[in-house]
Parts: C-alpha cells; structure tokens; sequence
C-alpha cells in the first residue's frame, strides 16, 4: 500500500525529444502498478499544455530540448501547477542543472539509472521528497552556485532578510539537507513544527521545494548548517 502523503497511482508525463527515450521510460514506470503514465511530450511547450490539461504528480523533464527547453518548460509548470518536476539528463552538467533546480525542479536523476531507482525517484518525487543522482543536494548546490561567480548574491540576501530567527535557522538546516526529524531534534521541536515553519520559508522565499531553498542560501552567501 502507498505511503498517504503518495498518490496513488502516481500520474506522470514524461518529457523528451527522443522517442525511443520516452518509450523507454514509459515501459520502465508501466511496470509498477503504482504509477501511471498519462501521457508524453516531445517538447517544453508540449509539455506545459499537457500538464494544464491533464494535471500529472509527476513531471519527468528532459534538460535539453529543442525550442522550448527543460528550465523554461518547468518554471512554467511549476507556476501553473502542483506538479513536481524531475529532471533527467544524459550527462551531470551543474550549471544546466542549476538552472532546472532554479526553475522549480525538485531533483534529478541520469537517464542510465537502474530502472527501480527511476521508479524510486518518481515516486519519492510525487512524496514531495528530494531526489539527486550520485552526490548530496548541499554538494550539487554549492558547486553549482560557486561557479556564478557571486551572481545573485545580493538578491538572495535580501530574499533572506525576510525570514524570523527560527525560520531561518529551519531553512539553513534544509540547505544541509536535514530531514524534518534531524531538524526537529536539533532545535528541540516537533517534526510537525519543522514542517509549519518550513511552509513559512517556502512562501517568503517564493520557492517550492527544499533545493532552492539550498540555492537561495548559498548564493546568500550562507551556506547549510550542520545538524
């Protein structure tokens, strides 16, 4: 039986320019009768129609695609939707991934994954949980926003301004990539609690997931908190 917080069955659209791709994932997912493709696109602007048509849980997005690309496509849906976006690439390049992570993903995984980790991953994703191929989210993040250069820096310090002490203390401890529990914990709170203030930081800071909340911080200049 799925987890309550998962739907069930979980509704994905798969995303890629390369048919024999989205067959391939399409039979992989079709496997688990827990998850259901609804659906595929060839493109980001495919892919925004059809998420405003069907409302899939899931979105599995292909970085690079002609016209309309990953990082477009997924600000657009994650602005019209309550869909989550997993990325999926072909190659671990951080400065395209950064840009999917900015734009609303919430993770990504490689294309060659082991067909029970993408079935994983889409289902993780559909939880609302984190999913990231081969490093920590903290890693990616931080090596990523190093090679801006410090762009950004000074909005993103603004954007943290905003937050209490405690919601703060929240959001750099999420950065790290701390559960809810490990933080709870730490700061002698609920995981309940944890997740009330983390609802806070979401809407201050105008994100959607627990990745930009890494990104905002680190381009801030903060960096995670150890839990």
């Amino acid at each position: 039986m799925s987890p309550p917080d998962v739907p069930s069955p979980v509704r994905v659209l798969v995303v890629d320019d390369e048919p024999l791709i989205r067959s391939g994932f399409r039979f992989v997912l079709g496997v688990d009768p827990s998850i259901n493709v609804i659906g595929e696109a060839a493109d980001g602007a495919a892919a925004i129609e059809l998420t405003r048509l069907h409302r899939p849980d899931v979105v599995l997005m292909d970085v690079r695609m002609p016209g309309v690309g990953g990082p477009e496509a997924t600000a657009a849906i994650v602005a019209q939707s309550d869909a989550y976006v997993l990325a999926m690439t072909s190659f671990d390049s951080e400065g395209q991934l950064l840009r999917m992570l900015t734009a609303g993903a919430s993770g990504y995984l490689l294309k060659d994954e082991a067909p029970d980790r993408i079935v994983d991953g889409v289902r993780r994703t559909a939880a609302g949980e984190t999913v990231i191929s081969g490093r920590s989210t903290a890693q990616l993040v931080r090596s990523a926003v190093a090679n801006e250069g410090g762009e950004g820096r000074r909005a993103a310090a603004e954007r943290v301004a905003v937050l209490t002490g405690r919601e703060r203390d929240v959001a750099q401890a999420v950065a790290g990539g701390a559960t809810n529990q490990q933080i709870g914990a730490a700061l002698h709170i609920s995981a309940g609690t944890v997740k009330t203030h983390l609802e806070q930081v979401f809407a201050k800071l105008g994100v959607r997931n627990r990745v930009q909340v890494g990104v905002i911080f680190e381009r801030a200049g903060l960096g995670p908190a150890e839990v």
